[in-house]
């Protein structure tokens, strides 16, 4: 009796921790085939409980079941559920010989976050498991340096959706849904750069790594081409003159190009809006653009022109999976246009107010006392 008692409460914590029925049933079928005395007493106490999910275990045994007694006290138990109004779809094939229809797993589930200004991002890959649960890795990775933090490790279905709740309640924004096979591209493209960088990753990333290989395809096209059209795109130049004005939303608010590379370019604009020369109006604007585009040229060589368009196309997906799609087709836009040489007459007019705006909230505070008085500097 202790057996059965046994494998009736761990049959209830599988319900609990929201195991599928099905894979319930499985792990319950050598107890079938080895001892059908001790499987029949459990079905019969099984059925006392009055429970759909039950229910739903016991019609699982009964489509893998090839023993004519078992069967014949499973559909006897069935029946005393559904004179309990617990009832679940009649499937009772005559059985002519062992049906055993092997489980399949659920599919991996992925989610991700914006990136900030740094180039970091959030990233969570969930890979289901028949008879456990669930691994989960979560991780943080960044396109210049690689893998910045990652854990993961298996954990109940009941209490993974606590974990998530509590992911995206802590976060600034929350995490989108994303292909999983393409936030293990993700992780194995960070780790690739934490290897050419010379850098050690984290043990956690390290001892699930065949996790994340069985999942990633080879190569993966950012998201976004899947939703929006590039010929879309392109077929409206208003899209594009609107990218500035990303960086006055929410997601974007934090862009800015670091103190260090940004100061001197400030200083020059400080030097010039203080200068004792007589200058019009025209002469001190001229004066900006020209520290305003030579600050852009001397940032964004192809390289980093390559790391921010790859940016915005993420961004691109974080927006539309976010459901502000006029938004989604800016910043792709403003990537697509990133993929054409620079243009010092037409600047991209995303990284052009990046400049700007990083140049001014630099000298904000030595202005606060200008504030009443005319300022030439171009305000984001």
């Amino acid at each position: 009796m202790e057996e059965i008692q046994f494998l009736i409460e761990k049959v209830k914590f599988d319900i609990r921790e929201e195991r599928p029925e099905e894979e319930i049933a499985q792990t319950l079928l050598p107890i079938l085939e080895k001892e059908p005395g001790t499987a029949g007493r459990m079905i019969e106490e099984l059925s006392k409980i009055p429970s759909l999910e039950i229910a739903r275990v016991l019609q699982g045994l009964l489509e893998i079941s090839d023993d004519k007694k078992i069967r014949k006290i499973i559909k006897r138990s069935l029946y005393r559920l559904k004179s309990k109004g617990i009832t679940v779809e009649e499937v009772w094939p005559e059985k002519g010989g062992p049906v055993f229809r092997p489980l399949q797993a659920e599919p991996p589930t992925g989610f991700g976050g914006p990136y900030d200004y740094l180039g970091k991002r959030l990233l969570n890959l969930i890979v289901p498991h028949i008879g456990r649960g669930l691994t989960v890795m979560q991780g943080i990775v960044n396109d210049t340096e690689g893998v910045v933090d990652f854990s993961g490790g298996e954990m109940a279905r009941k209490g993974f959706r606590v974990f998530f709740e509590e992911v995206q309640k802590r976060g600034p924004f929350p995490l989108v849904e994303m292909e999983p096979s393409y936030v293990a591209f993700l992780f194995a493209e960070a780790c690739q750069l934490t290897i050419e960088k010379g850098k050690t990753l984290p043990l956690d990333y390290i001892r699930l790594k065949g996790e994340i290989e069985s999942v990633k395809k080879k190569s993966e096209k950012p998201l976004i081409y899947s939703y929006i059209m590039m010929d879309e795109i392109e077929a409206d130049d208003l899209v594009l003159k609107r990218g500035g004005d990303l960086l006055k939303t929410d997601l974007f608010s934090d862009w800015e190009i670091e103190e260090k590379e940004i100061r001197p370019y400030a200083d020059e604009v400080w030097e010039a809006e203080e200068s004792k020369l007589i200058l019009n109006r025209a002469q001190k604007r001229a004066r900006f653009q020209d520290i305003y585009q030579r600050a852009l040229y001397d940032l964004f060589p192809e390289e980093r022109r390559s790391l921010y368009r790859r940016r915005m196309e993420e961004m691109a997906y974080y927006l539309f999976k976010s459901g502000k799609e006029e938004e989604a087709k800016v910043s792709l836009a403003v990537a697509i246009d990133l993929k054409k040489p620079p243009n010092l007459i037409q600047p991209n007019p995303f990284l052009f107010q990046l400049v700007v705006q990083s140049i001014f909230d630099l000298l904000s505070e030595a202005y606060e006392e200008k504030m009443e008085e005319s300022s030439f500097i171009i305000k984001p």
